[in-house]
């Protein structure tokens, strides 16, 4: 018998993970050689049985001697482990299930229902054509190589996960984005982001529209720039507890349908093929998921998509758009310049990008009043802003050794270049939104020169410097800011995400420290006022209430308690 019992455990340990027999033959083998054991056995059984001369009656069969039974669990245990617990929508776009139904993910971006309905799987379904206007495949190649990619299951949250290139296809949700959403989220994109980012126009947007009902690779490139755009405004504009379309979409809340748009877009991102020669398209696509991930405070996903996109620009030829989009693909260059440069700068990050003799040209401030009434004056103003910022100087506030020591004279230019910049437009031509991120990055830039210096040792409190060489500077910035933003409408501050909070909060936090420092005589009224005016508006900005101003308060305790005890 105890044969039989050997046998038997190796019968139904058959199917095992890292077998390469498929399930059915498994089961095949397992019934077979549990079958052939268990008669072997039974045969034993009956010849003891014959020789009992006691007249005792035989032994009841345990269950490793029943063939029937023994072919029916080896069967279970391998139907058992074929079972898919995660629901359809999880596995399409390989996230993580709770593999509850509805599951956890379906539940925060409003899909329960659909969760519950489940769905075809898209491995089992029927061939599509690989870039269709209904339902798009996106086919892959049969690499197997597993590589470390920013998931929305780990978004500010716990560990990495690995994505596998070699998943079999990605199907376009037709329904997901319906024309007149897409429409809405245009013009909202041109009112309140156009300003500030004129990487669209609407004549580009419409072309979209057009290409993306193609079966080609474009085709899809345009779905997914459209999807990306939507996205950054419905992350970064709208309120993210409203639901401004209502029934036309079925998630919740503009945020959980921002989700919704930006999960499309990663997935999209994976399976759009790779070229040397990118698409203005493809890195309007990274961008776009950089944005959105910034506005939700991703910040490591944000550097990946950031430098992905400015590591795009740089394989891409703008030189063979038509005019139209060659103007563009300009504009989004001098967004990428401001946008690499101010992460850099507040995250010590490196950069990419280098303005040289090659690079798309900036127009030069003039007093013609046709001239300053042009609606991208501000942008151009934003440009000048963050061009005398350079890799040397990128070099020097990140500690990098250097054979040159940086000189006086040239952090003077660099400041000098920076208040200029606001001179391609009067205050009067520009937009709400242009005159809040102006205000703010200039002032915010005057305060990381000043900190250069101070690392270098370039600070005095002679009578004859410059007020920007002494140690109370940043008191004068303060109440410049607070002066500059009072009339300022705080949906034209809100605009801008997340940055314009993390740029007035890096301001307080310099102004106390030097508050801190202060002399006993000196007049600490007027400073102490601008801080809490700082603090206020730090709470009405994004993240400002949940994260900043908690930070905040943990500054002033440990440097200044009694503004807090105030």
């Amino acid at each position: 018998m105890s044969t039989g019992t050997a046998t038997t455990s190796q019968a139904a340990g058959l199917i095992s993970p890292t077998s390469t027999t498929p399930p059915t033959a498994n089961v095949a083998v397992a019934v077979a050689v549990a079958g052939s054991s268990s008669s072997s056995s039974s045969r034993r059984s009956n010849s003891n049985t014959s020789t009992t001369t006691d007249g005792r009656a035989p032994a009841r069969r345990s269950v490793e001697d029943d063939p029937s039974r023994q072919a029916a669990m080896a069967q279970r245990r391998a139907k058992r482990a074929q079972v898919s617990r995660a629901c359809a929508r999880c596995r399409r776009l390989q996230k993580g299930c709770s593999e509850s139904r509805p599951c956890q993910r379906c539940i925060r971006t409003g899909l329960a229902e659909q969760c519950l309905a489940g769905g075809a799987n898209p491995a089992s379904a029927a061939p599509q054509s690989r870039f269709g206007s209904g339902t798009v495949v996106y086919e892959l190649g049969t690499t197997s190589a597993l590589i470390t990619s920013p998931t929305l299951s780990t978004l500010g949250l716990g560990g990495r996960t690995h994505t596998n290139f070699a998943r079999e296809s990605f199907q376009r949700q037709p329904d997901l984005v319906p024309n007149l959403v897409l429409e809405q989220c245009a013009e909202r994109f041109f009112l309140r982001l156009g300003p500030t980012i004129p990487i669209l126009s609407p004549d580009y947007v419409s072309h979209l529209q057009r290409r993306m009902m193609e079966s080609t690779e474009a085709g899809a490139e345009a779905y997914c720039v459209l999807i990306g755009m939507c996205a950054m405004v419905l992350l970064q504009v709208e309120e993210p507890g409203g639901r401004r379309f209502g029934d036309l979409v079925t998630a919740e809340t503009n945020a959980a349908y921002g989700w919704m748009l930006l999960e499309e877009a990663l997935a999209a991102h994976r399976h759009l093929p790779r070229s040397s020669n990118p698409s203005f398209e493809s890195v309007l696509l990274t961008f776009f998921i950089y944005t959105c991930h910034a506005a939700l405070l991703h910040h490591s996903q944000a550097f990946f998509f950031l430098r992905e996109t400015t590591t795009l620009y740089l394989l891409f030829k703008p030189e063979t758009l038509p005019d139209s989009t060659r103007s563009l693909a300009d504009r989004l260059y001098w967004v990428l310049i401001a946008s690499e440069r101010g992460h850099a700068i507040r995250y010590r990050r490196p950069i990419t990008l280098q303005v040289t003799s090659a690079s798309p040209s900036v127009p030069l401030p003039t007093t013609s009043p046709v001239e300053q009434s042009h609606p991208l004056g501000g942008f151009w103003s934003l440009a000048s802003l963050f061009r005398p910022l350079d890799t040397s100087f990128i070099a020097i506030l990140n500690s990098e050794s250097i054979s040159c020591p940086p000189s006086p004279g040239s952090l003077d230019e660099i400041e000098a270049a920076v208040n200029a910049a606001l001179g391609h437009s009067p205050p009067s031509s520009l937009h709400q939104t242009q005159k809040a991120n102006l205000r703010v990055t200039q002032l915010w830039l005057r305060i990381i020169i000043w900190q250069v210096r101070l690392r270098l040792g370039l600070l005095s409190e002679a009578a004859l410097a410059k007020s920007s060489h002494t140690y109370h500077y940043p008191l004068e910035v303060a109440k410049d800011l607070a002066l500059s933003t009072r009339d300022l409408e705080i949906g034209a501050m809100t605009v801008h995400g997340v940055g314009l909070t993390e740029k007035l909060f890096d301001i307080a936090c310099v102004v106390v420290n030097v508050l801190a420092r202060v002399p006993v005589g000196f007049e600490r009224g007027p400073a102490e006022e601008d801080v809490k005016y700082i603090r206020g508006l730090i709470t009405e900005l994004p993240g400002g209430r949940t994260v900043y101003d908690k930070l905040m308060v943990k500054h002033l305790m440990a440097v200044l308690p009694g503004i807090v005890d105030n």
